[in-house]
């Protein structure tokens, strides 16, 4: 009996003195591999959640257990081919690398449908839709000869209705409307009409079931070369022409001519004017005129920089986002400037950008090309010696003629217009982006993305109804436990497709 209790003791001694080590290493994240020379190596993890969810799970083409969002864990380092499979939906395979002591991960995988469910909005021959961008509404133009202001509808996607964008009895319905203005995250609009007498301007508040229409004609002192506005502010309209910025007074019906001189380009944030002189000084003012900061005066510098363009575009984005403002010039051959080295990303053909506030980059394009600018970080250069510069990347290029792009789920997906057809980029993968194509449009006609409710409104090409798909499902997404690993946030390289 006694040497069966030595024996029983001395094997559970064994048994400690191996496996405790083993499930020490494990918790740690370490794993045995036959053929590795050390046996023991540390393992990596995949982290995977899909839009919509519940997509089985393929590791090196066995099935996994667990359905998406889902992690799989203690994975020795190397590269894992992965397949996700969901009823009704597109396979969605890539090879996906994993790293000692780091997760891989993918948290806005979107499966594509089979076949996309189409919405008819409206019926009737529409000729185009006219996003208000980051607005809740959009204008359609009915497909006639006559461009009247009569043949414009705008679309309310919240309340699912259209209303006509001027009274029956309005007098300007006939008029025939050469140009309108927006800005962006203003439900605001300028329309420029011809009539007999010359031009008139309309500026229209949009509102749900009508609009609020005011003719504001008598406070242009000629027709501008621009026309702009804070979306904060509902009182200032500025007007630039011949190197002069007119202030209009929507609320008082006054306009001062000249309010500011010698303007070689403009912008607005938080209520404030971003202001580029003709002598390269950039200075920051209230609406009323009044300079808060110059924030650049360099006559040299800018000489240097701002020769290429007469006119320049200035977007801002906020401090609270980035250790300072970043500050983009899109001058009017369409070359892209910063306020970061190398300064100059763009020499020209930039048609416009899109600002990803939660990945803190810039999407730009040319008709040819979509590119992404990369400010998350601030990058040290070669031994701290030179800072370097945010990184810039062509997503795509060789494209036909790109008219328009929208960054899609939380800047995981781009969706861009080329030639009538609607493409989709999926950025968050490893190796070249997946280049999905969604559908056709009417031939020169803009789509309208809301990346709130994940619907891409647009006009059919066979029909010309109104119409709209749901690119993001309406699902709730629950979220998974994020595993407690030492993980990169979003790690993936992009390529160029």
């Amino acid at each position: 009996m006694l040497l069966l209790r030595k024996f029983v003791f001395y094997l559970f001694v064994l048994i400690y003195l191996v496996f405790c080590p083993i499930l020490i290493l494990y918790a740690l994240g370490y794993t045995y591999k036959p053929s590795s020379e050390k046996g023991i190596v540390k393992s990596g993890l995949i982290y995977l959640s899909t839009v919509p969810q519940g997509a089985s799970v393929y590791l090196e083409g066995r099935r996994f257990i667990w359905r998406t969002p889902t992690v799989l864990s203690d994975l020795i380092p190397g590269n894992y081919q992965v397949k996700l499979v969901k009823k009704k939906y597109m396979p969605w395979v890539n090879t996906l690398p994993v790293e000692a002591g780091q997760a891989t991960v993918l948290e806005r995988i979107l499966l594509l449908p089979e076949s996309w469910e189409r919405n008819t909005l409206l019926e009737g021959k529409f000729e185009d839709l006219i996003p208000i961008s980051g607005g809740r509404f959009f204008l359609l133009e009915r497909d006639s000869e006559n461009h009247t202001a009569g043949e414009f509808s705008v679309y309310d996607p919240k309340e699912d209705k259209a209303f006509a964008l001027l009274p029956n009895d309005s007098p300007y319905r006939d008029l025939e409307v050469s140009s309108y203005f927006v800005v962006e995250k203003s439900p605001n609009l300028l329309l420029a009409l011809d009539s007999e007498n010359g031009k008139k301007f309309l500026w229209i508040s949009l509102k749900p079931k009508e609009s609020l229409v005011k003719e504001a004609t008598a406070l242009f002192a000629g027709e501008p070369k621009k026309i702009s506005w804070d979306p904060q502010d509902k009182k200032y309209l500025f007007a630039l022409r011949n190197g002069l910025l007119d202030r209009i007074d929507l609320v008082a019906d006054t306009a001062v001519s000249g309010f500011l001189s010698g303007i070689l380009g403009y912008g607005f944030f938080d209520r404030k004017i971003y202001l580029l002189k003709n002598d390269f000084t950039l200075e920051r003012m209230d609406l009323d005129g009044k300079s808060e900061k110059v924030l650049f005066q360099d006559a040299v510098l800018g000489a240097s920089l701002f020769d290429k363009s007469r006119f320049y575009r200035i977007k801002v984005f906020p401090e609270d986002i980035f250790s300072e403002n970043i500050i983009l010039f899109l001058g009017d051959n369409g070359e892209l400037l910063a306020n970061r080295l190398p300064y100059r990303f763009v020499e020209k053909g930039v048609l416009d950008v899109e600002f990803d506030p939660k990945l803190k980059r810039v999407l730009f394009w040319t008709e040819h090309a979509l590119g992404l600018i990369d400010f998350s970080k601030e990058r040290a250069g070669a031994e701290g010696v030179f800072e370097a510069a945010p990184k810039l990347v062509w997503v795509a290029r060789n494209r036909g003629k790109i008219q328009q792009a929208f960054w899609v789920y939380e800047g995981s997906h781009i969706l861009f217009l080329d030639e009538g057809r609607v493409f989709l980029v999926e950025l968050e993968t490893h190796g070249k982006p997946k280049l999905h194509e969604i559908l056709s449009v009417k031939e020169d006609s803009s789509v309208f993305y809301s990346d709130e409710s994940g619907t891409l409104f647009y006009i059919e090409k066979e029909t010309g109804n109104a119409a709209s798909i749901q690119l993001l499902p309406k699902l709730e997404i629950l979220s998974l436990p994020f595993p407690e690993r030492k993980a990169e946030e979003r790690k993936f390289k992009i390529e160029e497709v």
